[in-house]
């Protein structure tokens, strides 16, 4: 009897996990959020990308669309091991681009302020190809629907380097 009594009094292995310690991680409240591995929301950023061109030279413009674009959508998680995190995409033959996030980027607080798209590479078949210089445009909030956040850039416009003085008049 006295065995008994020494083995339900004994203290708990080291080992016991504490259930208390795995609720309280960031982990765990991401995806009770909805925000973790298992997918709850959706969230893509779209837009367009267009090159202006002045077809006689003066006064036609014409906006073509830039097929083949890297494009990236950068956010300040504000995280201290990585301040940016971000995710890549590429505008398909009418010049339109649309990114899903990864989830871990849907719980950013402020994401219009925080989130930003940028151009990468321009196809050097493009005649503003020799425009790109850390061209970026910030994010809005376009619609919300059943766990599907949408936001835009709507059109975004580069010229080519020999209309640039023609950027600034405009």
């Amino acid at each position: 009897m006295l065995f008994i009594f020494f083995i339900f009094l004994r203290p708990p292995t080291t080992t016991a996990r504490n259930p208390l310690a795995e609720v309280s991680s960031d982990d765990f409240l991401r995806s009770a959020a909805g925000y973790g591995e298992e997918k709850l929301s959706t969230v893509v950023v779209g837009g367009s990308l267009l090159c202006d061109v002045f077809l006689d030279g003066i006064s036609n413009l014409q906006s073509n669309p830039i097929t083949g674009a890297s494009m990236v959508v950068s956010c300040n998680t504000g995280k201290k091991t990585s301040k940016l995190d971000w995710t890549k995409g590429r505008t398909d033959e009418y010049g339109d681009f649309l990114i899903d996030l990864p989830s871990h980027l849907h719980a950013v607080p402020n994401m219009e302020k925080r989130c930003i798209v940028r151009i990468l590479h321009l196809p050097k078949t493009s005649p503003c190809h020799l425009a790109l210089n850390g061209h970026h445009t910030r994010i809005k909030l376009s619609s919300v629907k059943n766990g599907f956040r949408t936001y835009t850039t709507h059109h975004i416009h580069l010229r080519p380097k020999k209309h640039a003085s023609r950027n600034k008049a405009m």
